[in-house]
């Protein structure tokens, strides 16, 4: 005689999975964070270091000394956060260090050139400066470089030598952003800069990702038709 026993069923759970209890909600995601390395460029007395220590601390120091800086701050920006490395040298030293500059160009993730639209020249060193720069920086693939031209010290407009309409035609023609602003008035328009190189940084970097995945793809795809070519001789 067989006996059949029935078999019971037995089901554990630990302590987060109790029976009838609801699944806990994931966490919300938490901001996007990039890092972004800035070259602040421009002729001497322009207000580079003005500008850049306005967006830092929203203070406005007018005199500085030839001293080279590289400043670290972090910007929230829609849901991202981006920590800027912003390298900021004097014209002086600049100048005695042209050898180094291709070295800065390949550092940078974006650009902002700063010219004074009470000197003419300062303003018309900038096309040649965004020539080298996208020659250095733009790839067979014709990445946008993120550039923003900054007209500054807008609150000496008695003295204006730059219209603002140049400064805008410029931008546009080089495909650049622009501003004017005054850096020793108020804080905002140094704010508008960073904020727009942080969008296109944030665009440059997006596009080169995908850019980088669809290069992956075809270049798996040619070399499965290559193995298949190969198969059948």
């Amino acid at each position: 005689m067989v006996l059949r026993i029935p078999l019971r069923r037995s089901a554990s759970f630990t302590p987060d999975h109790q029976p009838g209890a609801e699944a806990a909600p994931p966490p919300p995601p938490g901001p996007v964070k990039l890092e972004a390395n800035v070259v602040v460029l421009g002729a001497g007395s322009v207000g580079k270091s003005a500008l850049t220590v306005r967006f830092l601390t929203r203070r406005f120091i007018g005199e500085y000394g030839d001293m080279e800086s590289v400043y670290t701050h972090t910007l929230a920006l829609e849901g991202k956060e981006i920590l800027f490395h912003i390298w900021d040298f004097p014209c002086s030293q600049e100048r005695a260090e042209e050898s180094s500059g291709e070295k800065r160009i390949q550092w940078a993730d974006g650009f902002v050139l700063v010219y004074s639209i009470c000197d003419r020249a300062s303003f018309d060193s900038l096309r040649p400066r965004v020539q080298v720069i996208k020659a250095a920086k733009e790839g067979p693939s014709q990445e946008r470089v993120p550039i923003v031209i900054v007209g500054n010290k807008r609150d000496l407009h008695h003295r204006r030598a730059v219209s603002s309409e140049e400064g805008r035609l410029l931008a546009l023609s080089m495909d650049c952003e622009f501003y004017e602003v005054s850096a020793a008035e108020a804080y905002h328009g140094p704010l508008l800069v960073f904020h727009a190189l942080a969008e296109r940084i944030c665009e440059a970097k997006l596009a080169l990702k995908k850019g980088t995945g669809l290069r992956s793809i075809v270049k798996s795809v040619s070399a499965v038709f290559a193995r298949k070519r190969t198969d059948s001789m």
